[in-house]
């Protein structure tokens, strides 16, 4: 075979092959960055659902006085995790549509996403500790700890 006699090939062979191995043990992938990313469109929410083992989405609206009070808590826990999972943020009053899609009823709620299936979810204000323990363990059931 041509590969078996060309170093050059089979070294870009190598290169990829360890490429390919590093991207499907990476628990998010995609350029969604460090700490909270905001959502603007339902492909985005899609995307973002798909491309990180673990996936949380914070569901809010501006004029909710307890997702004012949580959401500092979700940026500092996004930026501890950054990494080993997604964090990301949606205004509901900017889709209401996505409400209905995912039953949510009242805000805050987070949904966690755990390969790209709904894994769980915290509605209302919750303190850091509970938002962890959450987080650990959905971290532990796609082995991304």
């Amino acid at each position: 075979m041509v590969w078996e006699e060309d170093e050059e090939l089979r070294e870009i062979l190598r290169r990829k092959a360890r490429s390919i191995a590093e991207e499907s043990t990476r628990c998010c992938r995609g350029s969604w960055g460090e700490g909270v990313v905001e959502l603007y469109y339902p492909e985005d929410l899609k995307g973002f659902i798909e491309s990180c083992k673990v996936a949380f989405v914070f569901f809010y609206t501006p004029t909710c006085p307890y997702c004012k009070m949580l959401l500092p808590l979700y940026e500092e826990t996004a930026m501890y995790y950054s990494g080993k999972a997604g964090f990301a943020k949606l205004n509901l009053a900017r889709m209401p549509f996505i409400s209905d899609a995912f039953n949510i009823l009242g805000t805050p709620t987070i949904i966690i996403f755990v390969r790209g299936r709904e894994a769980g979810r915290i509605m209302g204000l919750v303190d850091g500790e509970k938002l962890e323990r959450v987080v650990e363990r959905a971290l532990s059931i796609a082995g991304c700890n």
